[in-house]
């Protein structure tokens, strides 16, 4: 697992190199993200589709701005306008993502089903809330192919967990540098409070996103209800259009150290391109006929405590491409810590 160890050294050092002397300690959050269709995760315990995928996040504190997000700042004036007017948090993330066809076991080349594929990327974000809504802005710089060690990745994970070796690596996505930007926009557009503890609430969301490893568009809502729900604008998860946690100053009292809720949600995705499903960008590669429109359902439940949150949900997918029109399913965890 060497790749994961650089992952995790780049992580503990960058964040030192990227913040400004005015970054205060109190409310960075760093963030975990494991996705996985095998049943260690919640998932339905199969190799196939989006086989699997980390994040590692780090937000700094409300209102903080690094170093790096200066010259962003002062060449872009919608995200300079956008702080102004808003709560900000800005953070990086480094995530890695599988993908695999049905049939993992043999050598062979596969040409009814989704190419072999890894991505590697680093990740800039921008986050701005208002109390109705919050933008969510990243651009992702990564590689695809050999370089991005998916091979390696996966069988030394179906090693530790005793699954069966995957074979068909050889015929990956050929090497192609990657850079994706992203956008998603939450709204608040109904709660229910209880003796002042939010409850229930209802989160409608659109983004898109840009670049060659996917040209989309997608829109859809959250529904969560439980006790005590935190005062941002719902879980996320580690996708290209998705996005960290939004950070909330913690209320005091003991009454708000802690919240659990349950939520289900669905959304619909229009897909102009995939590299995952299309192919290389540049060069002949192993492609599939690609499904326009794709819907999603997903539920989980999550809870935080103190300083920890953590949320596990269960994801499932309609058909992406007409040669295996089959339905895909994979669970996710996160676990953040945020700084008080």
């Amino acid at each position: 697992m060497k790749l994961l160890t650089w992952l995790l050294m780049g992580f503990v050092v960058v964040p030192a190199w990227a913040q400004s002397d005015e970054v205060s300690p109190s409310g960075r959050t760093f963030g975990v993200y494991v996705e996985n269709d095998s049943r260690s995760v919640g998932g339905p315990g199969s190799d196939q589709g989006y086989s699997s995928g980390i994040k590692f996040s780090y937000l700094f504190a409300e209102n903080n701005i690094p170093a790096w997000a200066n010259p962003a700042l002062a060449s872009m004036n919608i995200l300079e306008q956008e702080r102004k007017k808003s709560k900000s948090n800005f953070g990086f993330s480094m995530g890695h993502q599988i993908y695999t066809p049905n049939k993992t076991s043999t050598s062979e080349f596969i040409p009814n089903d989704r190419p072999y594929a890894a991505w590697l990327y680093l990740a800039f974000s921008a986050h701005f809330k208002t109390p109705t809504h919050g933008h969510y802005w990243e651009l992702a710089t990564g590689i695809v192919g050999p370089e991005a060690q998916g091979a390696s990745v996966q069988n030394e994970f179906h090693r530790i967990i005793d699954s069966p070796r995957v074979n068909g690596w050889e015929h990956q996505l050929g090497t192609e540098p990657t850079l994706q930007l992203s956008y998603q926009q939450r709204l608040k557009s109904f709660e229910i409070f209880q003796e002042q503890s939010r409850v229930f609430d209802v989160i409608p969301f659109y983004g898109a996103g840009f670049g060659n490893v996917l040209i989309a568009a997608h829109a859809g809502a959250l529904v969560r209800i439980g006790y005590h729900l935190p005062d941002d604008l719902g879980p996320t998860r580690p996708s290209p259009t998705g996005g960290d946690i939004f950070i909330s100053p913690k209320r005091p009292g003991p009454q708000w150290d802690w919240s659990f809720y349950g939520f289900a949600g669905a959304r619909g995705h229009a897909i102009a391109r995939s590299l995952f499903l299309d192919g290389n960008t540049f060069r002949k590669s192993h492609s599939v006929k690609r499904y326009p429109f794709v819907g999603e359902t997903e539920f989980g439940a999550a809870g935080e405590i103190g300083n920890w949150s953590l949320i596990w949900r269960f994801v499932t997918k309609t058909p992406e491409f007409e040669e295996k029109s089959r339905f895909n399913s994979f669970g996710s965890l996160t676990l953040s810590y945020t700084f008080l």
